[in-house]
């Protein structure tokens, strides 16, 4: 089946959606990529064709800003998504976010060719851009105005006739939600790492430059507020000073908006922090053998209960104990699992993170436990159920 990918992302980062690529190639299908450039220097796909529309990052982003009240963004995809749909003759199309799911449709409709739509959420969207620094600071919340996009799911949820969701709990939160959506077109898939990188990764044996003489807690991923990571650096600065011996690694991209606030926070932390801004996924593995915490500390909300974010695989990935906060379905993972611990508020943090660092034993059994749970995960093929959409559009 030849297959169009959507993302309005430069594609080379996302891991989710290359993944996805991986299994649907594995099982045959012809796969083509649509995504966006901004000027810069790319990589090169040998098994599938990718596309790239060139645009201006700060243009792309301004019409982000306006796409809530404005057709600007939709009518830019509507015409890039219908000529790549007619000139890679398209079986079926496949988007990613909620919000690609209306140009996804008419780009379909303007093509003339009636193919399915598949929408790939990969986050409870009405609930997210109410996060979003950008989206509900100053000016732009008047632009954006976030509380809209609660009445817009369903228009754009209807737009498709697959669904895609990271977890069973979001799932069916919309299955209650919506009764246009039927249970079985609606398949998870979770953020599961791909296995088959992680082991290449680990087999190159690559070294990264860090090392430290106590216990070491983790956070790997986009550093803001809404990730909780800020929020839990002023506690550990009292931990520390009570005597605590530990080293906290971050690594990841700041969101600017907090980027003073955690500055601040991560400074008054002393040489009990390091932070690294970037580093590329196949240096995870590596990072993962010179740590012994796995931080989630999510802000628990409508958001982050939709699903399970991609860094507690990769610590269950690489037996690292998980210490996280009760969002609905990292929380079930967990504790199903017996791979992590879960704290509901400061002062269980404290007493959780004690206990972790109390025990190696503790540690190194929930480290075990979760390595054990995601190979479960494998074996059972829990990240391959969205392969059968493509089974039966045939």
């Amino acid at each position: 089946m030849r297959i169009g990918v959507v993302v309005d992302n430069t594609f080379d980062n996302d891991h989710r959606v290359q993944k996805e690529i991986r299994l649907l190639l594995d099982q045959g299908h012809q796969v083509s990529v649509l995504c966006l450039d901004f000027g810069d220097s790319y990589k090169t796909y040998h098994k599938f064709e990718v596309r790239r529309v060139t645009i201006n990052e700060n243009l792309k982003n301004a019409l982000v800003i306006l796409n809530t009240n404005f057709s600007f963004y939709n009518r830019f995809w509507l015409k890039h998504i219908s000529n790549f749909i007619t000139e890679e003759n398209l079986e079926t199309l496949h988007v990613h976010d909620l919000y690609l799911a209306k140009p996804g449709r008419l780009g379909i409709q303007k093509s003339k060719k009636e193919i399915p739509l598949t929408l790939d959420l990969h986050e409870n969207y009405p609930a997210a851009i109410a996060t979003y620094q950008w989206a509900t600071k100053g000016w732009r919340k008047y632009l954006v105005t976030p509380k809209k996009w609660g009445k817009l799911e369903a228009e754009y949820l209807k737009y498709a006739d697959y669904w895609i969701t990271l977890s069973n709990a979001f799932k069916n939160e919309l299955l209650e939600k919506y009764s246009f959506m039927v249970r079985n077109r609606v398949f998870v898939h979770p953020n599961m790492p791909d296995l088959e990188s992680f082991e290449a990764f680990e087999a190159s044996n690559l070294q990264v430059n860090f090392t430290s003489e106590v216990p070491t807690l983790f956070y790997f991923g986009v550093v803001a507020k809404r990730r909780g990571i800020i929020d839990i650096l002023p506690w550990l600065k009292d931990l520390k000073e009570e005597g605590l011996a530990f080293h906290i690694l971050i690594i990841g991209p700041i969101d600017k908006a907090d980027k003073n606030q955690f500055e601040n926070a991560i400074a008054s932390l002393g040489d009990a922090a390091t932070y690294i801004s970037w580093s590329d996924v196949k240096f995870l593995p590596a990072y993962l053998k010179k740590i012994n915490i796995g931080l989630a500390p999510f802000e628990v909300n409508p958001q982050h209960d939709s699903g399970v974010a991609n860094k507690l695989f990769q610590y269950m990935y690489g037996q690292i104990p998980i210490l996280a906060t009760a969002c609905k379905a990292q929380k079930e993972l967990i504790e199903n699992s017996n791979c992590g611990l879960v704290y509901t508020d400061e002062k269980d943090f404290k007493v959780k993170l004690k206990q972790l660092l109390a025990s190696n034993t503790l540690r190194e059994q929930l480290g075990v436990n979760g390595k054990k749970e995601l190979l479960k995960l494998y074996n059972e093929k829990a990240d391959q159920a969205f392969l059968k959409i493509y089974q039966s559009t045939n």
